[in-house]
């Protein structure tokens, strides 16, 4: 287009025309003209072919849209087992997790007894060495089943190196 326009400045601009100049002139105008005409023509052709071009390769495009948006049968066969297997894994997950909670909650109760028995037998122990007197038990023991302070020669003496414990090995031989 623009060279169009810059021949048809050049012809316009000329001032005179002289013997064979002008013949040549007149020539090389016309041969500048057909070559300004044929890159325009090759110009609309390259044209034409890259929008030949694009349509096909949008049409592609779209064949291959469409291709892809179809699923073969054993596509969605395997899509359905994955499925079925994804959900059972997943059930077995919410009935574990179920499960450790359950079981979470059985052994807060366990030692929530556990504490309760034990604050009982605490009690029951308090009131069972308040309720004991030692001497009515020293009373009935001399009274009625006979039993007598030993006297200094039966003691013997034996030291422990430990103040709070003992072991007896053998029984404690008597004299």
């Amino acid at each position: 287009m623009r060279q169009q326009e810059e021949l048809q400045y050049w012809e316009r601009s000329r001032n005179y025309i002289d013997g064979n100049t002008a013949r040549e002139f007149a020539t090389q105008a016309q041969r500048r003209k057909q070559q300004v005409h044929q890159e325009y023509v090759e110009w609309q052709e390259e044209e034409r072919e890259q929008r030949k071009r694009r349509r096909q390769t949008k049409a592609a495009v779209m064949r291959n849209r469409e291709r892809a948006l179809q699923i073969s049968p054993g596509y969605a066969v395997f899509l359905t087992l994955v499925m079925a297997v994804m959900v059972t894994v997943f059930v077995c997950y919410l009935q574990l997790h179920a499960s450790l909670n359950q079981s979470v909650q059985h052994v807060a109760l366990l030692k929530e007894q556990v504490l309760e028995l034990k604050n009982e037998n605490d009690a029951t122990q308090k009131q069972i060495s308040n309720s004991v007197n030692l001497d009515t038990i020293r009373q009935k023991a001399m009274n009625e089943l006979g039993m007598v302070y030993p006297q200094k020669e039966q003691i013997e003496f034996f030291e422990v190196e430990n103040d709070d414990y003992m072991n007896q090995y053998e029984n404690i031989p008597e004299r």
